[in-house]
């Protein structure tokens, strides 16, 4: 039978979220400064960046660059092949007709859109989507940063999945390319081009019209959504270390959940898709371990005997 793996948890006699808590409401503060004052996009090098002066200041500087670099490098690497996954010639498919199958007849995107959005006007919803949207690179992030302060080896498993994650669905969206919404129907608005920052008026810089543009080059990487499996992912995690005070991030994550279908970003399919990319990365992660675990039990213990 194999060992079970025992819940992460952090060292007795600390206050178990107040540094978390300092640090996130930090990181959470700046990001949201750089996207909607500076109109600068939340790239992964900036984050490190943050997290890696909040590390200065707790005394963690050499520990994290040894922890993060590796998991940037492969993070940064992902993105740029996501990229250039839409450049391989593969036909893109429209999943509206799975979509009306899985909705019992309807397109929820349709659905929402035509109930609360109001062609030329921004509403608070409207920013509040963009928002959830918009924190994709930054969450996972300041999420994993979290776990790193108070239980780096969950922070090693999270990362670990966080990635295997990401390059399953990168092997996807290389396959099977899948049009989104507002690219499938010319009937979805794509709201994000009248929520985000433009460029178009600072000098130098033409085009793209939108950050949006500029940080998402594939198109057609619709399903699975990594919008809706990186929250969940992160929830997973989340209850192993925090039980039910990880409530905000379940929130967060459905937030999120509503906010892509409605944005016409993805189809709900598309969010299933996601949500079962997360569950097999969390689940094969924790039999990975186990079977690691049991692997170099018999070696320890040969080395004890001898």
């Amino acid at each position: 039978m194999p060992p079970v793996v025992a819940p992460e948890r952090p060292p007795a006699g600390r206050r178990p979220l107040l540094l978390p808590g300092l640090v996130g409401f930090y990181l959470a503060a700046v990001t949201l400064f750089m996207v909607f004052v500076l109109h600068l996009s939340v790239s992964p090098e900036r984050l490190l960046l943050l997290m890696l002066i909040a590390a200065l200041v707790l005394g963690r500087a050499r520990l994290f660059l040894a922890d993060w670099i590796p998991f940037l490098v492969l993070f940064l690497s992902y993105e740029y092949l996501r990229g250039l996954s839409s450049k391989t010639g593969f036909s893109a498919h429209d999943v509206t007709g799975l979509e009306r199958t899985v909705s019992f007849g309807h397109v929820p995107t349709l659905d929402l859109q035509g109930t609360f959005y109001h062609a030329g006007q921004v509403s608070w919803y409207d920013i509040a989507a963009t928002m959830f949207y918009f924190l994709h690179f930054a969450f996972p992030l300041v999420l994993g940063y979290l776990f790193w302060l108070q239980a780096r080896p969950l922070f090693l498993r999270y990362s670990r999945a966080l990635i295997g994650m990401s390059f399953a669905a990168f092997i996807f969206y290389l396959l099977i390319p899948v049009e989104p919404p507002w690219l499938a129907l010319p009937s979805v608005v794509k709201i994000i081009d009248h929520t985000l920052p433009s460029y178009t008026d600072i000098p130098g810089i033409p085009v793209p019209a939108t950050v949006y543009h500029w940080v998402n080059p594939n198109k057609v990487a619709a399903m699975p959504s990594l919008h809706a499996a990186y929250p969940l992912l992160g929830f997973l995690f989340g209850l192993r270390l925090w039980g039910r005070r990880v409530w905000p991030i379940l929130l967060y994550t459905v937030c999120v959940w509503v906010s892509i279908v409605y944005l016409g970003e993805h189809y709900v399919v598309d969010v299933i898709g996601g949500a079962i990319f997360a569950l097999g990365a969390f689940f094969g992660e924790d039999a990975l371990t186990r079977w690691w675990r049991a692997r170099r039990s018999p070696a320890r213990l040969s080395r004890s005997a001898s």
